[in-house]
């Protein structure tokens, strides 16, 4: 290595010798005749002593008042010669100025970054010594602060200004005496002749913000408003444990108040900017490489998308928020195998105390939490109804909320508090209390189909609808069993499942998430057994993490049944619930990892959550216990509430089958939403052989 070096140095110095000879004075030193580095060095020091005149540096943008805010320079090649040598320099004031200074002055000096202020206003300064002259920045980042020096070193020297970053107001250099290590203090350091940023206060909202690479709406508000009118605070810093962490913001401007959720503080931030400025009339649209929060959250109203409130959008990431501090207090108490999670589901019961809007500040609660991705594989199909089917965790959330239910009931009997209240003849929720989906990711079906890389709905509305697929929206889908994702329905006879069949090898076949919650959104979530002694009740909104799109989440949840005729043809009490479907401000990061063989559920009132496996849909302990949502269990609670509420045994003794079928305007409701789907096109119902419901229990 060293022979090669000297070699090297060799060869420079040679070649240097040959092209400078004729320049060269025959007294000069071997010192003088280095190679390239320290050649430079001896021209910037004789370039420091000599005046350089507009006329060597032609169309430098020097400073002036009528110059814009933000000068591109990559339409503006920047080129000067130097005195000494002749040789062209290119794009200097396009690299970082720091940059700059280490190649020009490499002797500079610099002292460690040095605390102004704290708390809210953190502010550091750092100090360039370059030939016994000081400079120095300030700003609120030690990176920034750095650069403000060596762009002030560079614009008194060099008569240079650097566009490279950029410098609001209460960011530039300050001229207070700053302290060096030793002690002594340095002189006042140059005012930087870069020309300060104006504030945009003349840009008009309705013209669209693109954010490129490397800005956020935090940059855009305060160049819009300044950095004066924006205060941030972080409300609410998580405990560090096993799940993930989620951080709230807020952001106090002009008079109101925005708050922002996300896994890290300063997309937390982020979120509150992008309200503020949604509130404010902007219109803000994601370049690539640019903003990462979600690109379809509709801030402008189209034809068919719907604009939504600040204050809606605070309330689902409010909503987002409780579900997944929930999960990562939940993921302690399990396996760490059995925590991890493509899909979480949550139901949060939301406290209406003043009036029917939904505020980020009202009174609401997680009540149920489930994970799951999986199905039951065919050879574990249970006749006893111990085994959970779907494992999804957008199904297993209504099983949850059953319990939860049931355990309603039994403290509206023993005359303690209960969200239920008694409304003709049946329960109901009562008119102060909401509930609310929560799903990290679109449902699969055809709610997900056709949304696989967020494609904003405008596009559809200016171009028409050109997939290549468009012929199959809204079409029934089944998951497939021992995989993830769904397939259409191609005809009547895969809707046909026997016992035998499957157990020689047919392929188990479960309707997807998206026709199942299109299904509950006419029947409710209370199910047929509840239904008894229950009125529906519905989901008041959806709220989706990723994937989001309104016109296909509308048309999977509630469109394919919103035709003329079908809600008139229901019996008393049952409609075609429209809820509300809003997406969360940051979309959370697209999952590759293989989806996990085991999921939890929790229920209010639970002290620990259950796990149970996906591939038998039992508990995950030695003696493979049935789980708590499995039909089994629920039957067990049904039976117990309906002799302690109807005061008679009509149903011991009977299959579960025949407890469901009594349930006459739940069935009836139920015929007419698969004939619906049949009739429109959309495809048969694949229901699981007839034998699974045919069980008794011993009560």
């Amino acid at each position: 290595m060293a022979r090669k070096l000297k070699r090297r140095v060799r060869q420079y110095s040679d070649e240097d010798e040959e092209n400078h000879n004729s320049n060269d004075d025959s007294s000069t030193s071997p010192s003088e005749r280095s190679y390239k580095i320290p050649k430079l060095q001896h021209d910037q020091e004789r370039l420091e002593s000599e005046t350089v005149t507009n006329e060597e540096v032609p169309n430098i943008p020097l400073p002036s008042p009528a110059l814009k805010p933000v000068v591109s320079l990559r339409a503006e090649k920047v080129k000067f010669w130097t005195e000494n040598t002749g040789s062209r320099i290119q794009g200097l004031i396009h690299k970082n100025p720091v940059s700059i200074i280490y190649e020009r002055y490499p002797a500079a000096e610099w002292s460690d970054a040095k605390v102004l202020e704290k708390g809210t206003n953190l502010k550091f300064t750092v100090t360039l010594r370059v030939n016994d002259e000081y400079y120095y920045g300030t700003s609120t980042n030690k990176k920034e602060a750095k650069r403000l020096a060596a762009a002030s070193c560079i614009s008194k020297k060099l008569n240079l200004v650097s566009d490279f970053g950029s410098v609001s107001q209460d960011q530039g250099p300050s001229t207070a005496n700053v302290p060096c290590d030793t002690g002594a203090t340095l002189p006042p350091a140059e005012v930087a002749v870069t020309p300060k940023k104006p504030k945009k206060k003349g840009h008009n909202p309705q013209d669209p913000i693109s954010l490129s690479a490397g800005q956020s709406p935090v940059m855009i508000l305060n160049e819009i408003y300044g950095s004066e009118k924006c205060n941030y605070e972080l409300i609410n810093t998580p405990s560090p444990g096993k799940g993930q962490l989620v951080f709230t913001a807020k952001l106090r401007f002009l008079d109101s108040e925005y708050e922002g959720v996300s896994t890290n503080k300063k997309k937390a931030k982020q979120v509150c900017a992008m309200k503020a400025l949604a509130a404010q009339g902007y219109t803000v649209i994601m370049e690539d490489g640019g903003y990462p929060l979600n690109p379809n959250i509709p801030v402008a109203p189209s034809s068919e998308t719907p604009a939504i409130k600040p204050a809606l959008q605070s309330f689902a990431d409010k909503v987002a928020s409780l579900a997944q501090n929930k999960f990562a207090e939940l993921s302690e108490h399990v396996e760490e195998h059995q925590k991890k999670k493509k899909v979480l589901a949550a139901a949060v019961l939301y406290n209406n105390v003043d009036d029917n809007t939904f505020r980020a500040d009202g009174d609401m609660e997680v009540i149920a939490l489930t994970t799951g991705t999986k199905v039951l594989g065919g050879e574990y199909l249970c006749a006893d109804g111990k085994a959970v089917n779907d494992s999804h965790a957008e199904i297993q959330i209504r099983r949850c909320i059953i319990r939860f239910l049931y355990g309603q009931l039994q403290a509206f009997r023993d005359k303690r508090c209960s969200v239920l209240e008694m409304k003709e003849g049946k329960f109901k929720l009562k008119d102060e209390f909401t509930l609310h989906l929560y799903i990290n990711t679109a449902p699969c079906g055809d709610a997900r189909i056709f949304s696989p890389k967020q494609e904003g709905d405008q596009a559809q509305v200016v171009d028409g609808d050109n997939h290549p697929n468009r012929i199959n929206r809204g079409q029934l889908r089944t998951k497939i069993e021992s995989g993830e994702g769904t397939i259409p329905i191609l005809s009547p006879n895969e809707a046909l499942l026997t016992w035998d069949g499957i157990l020689a090898g047919q392929r188990l076949r479960t309707m997807s998430c998206s026709d199942k919650l299109c299904r509950s959104n006419v029947l409710g979530v209370q199910g047929t057994l509840l239904s008894h002694f229950m009125s529906p009740i519905y989901y008041s909104s959806i709220i989706v993490g990723r994937l989001f799109s309104h016109s296909h989440l509308s048309r999977a949840i509630y469109g394919r049944l919103q035709v003329e005729g079908v809600e008139s043809q229901l019996p008393p009490g049952y409609k075609v619930n429209v809820p509300l479907l809003l997406p969360v401000s940051v979309a959370e990061p697209r999952s590759v990892s293989k989806a996990s063989g085991f999921c939890f559920n929790w229920t209010y009132g639970d002290t620990v959550p259950e796990a149970t496996r996906t591939v038998d849909g039992k508990v995950n302990d030695n003696n493979a216990s049935p789980s708590k949502i499995c039909k089994n269990s629920l039957f067990k609670l049904f039976l117990a509430e309906y002799k302690k509420l109807k005061k008679t045994d009509e149903f011991d003794g009977k299959m579960y089958c025949e407890a469901k079928e009594a349930a006459k305007d739940y069935t009836a409701a139920k015929m007419l939403v698969m004939d619906q789907f049949k009739k429109l096109g959309y495809g048969c119902w694949v229901k699981k052989p007839v034998e699974q419901n045919m069980f008794t229990v011993n009560t």
